[in-house]
């Protein structure tokens, strides 16, 4: 879907986050008014849930190994929010494919 982002600035110029409802105000402070009016379009009416991990196991063992040399297994599962036990299984399970 594309919007006219001209008219979503015209739109958005013209509204401050307290203007909007509920839990709109707050994710217009973070990602901004013109944003959230676009995520409203796209998903008003929806409830979304968000993943607790923003990148792939395949990202993520693709850097953790590339990243190795330099930085420890103990800041790179902290980084992206796995155990170190963890990263090793899915190091070795890819190591596998």
């Amino acid at each position: 879907m594309e919007y006219a982002t001209e008219a979503l600035s015209d739109e958005a110029s013209e509204i401050t986050p307290n203007d909007l409802a509920g839990d709109y105000a707050c994710i217009a402070e973070i990602i901004g008014i013109e944003n959230t009016i676009l995520l409203h379009k796209h998903y008003r009416g929806q409830q979304i849930t968000l993943p607790q991990r923003l990148y792939s196991v395949q990202y993520v063992v693709k850097e953790v190994e590339r990243q190795l040399g330099t930085h420890s297994l103990s800041d790179l599962a902290k980084k992206y929010g796995y155990t170190e036990r963890r990263l090793r299984q899915l190091i070795k399970e890819d190591s596998k494919l």
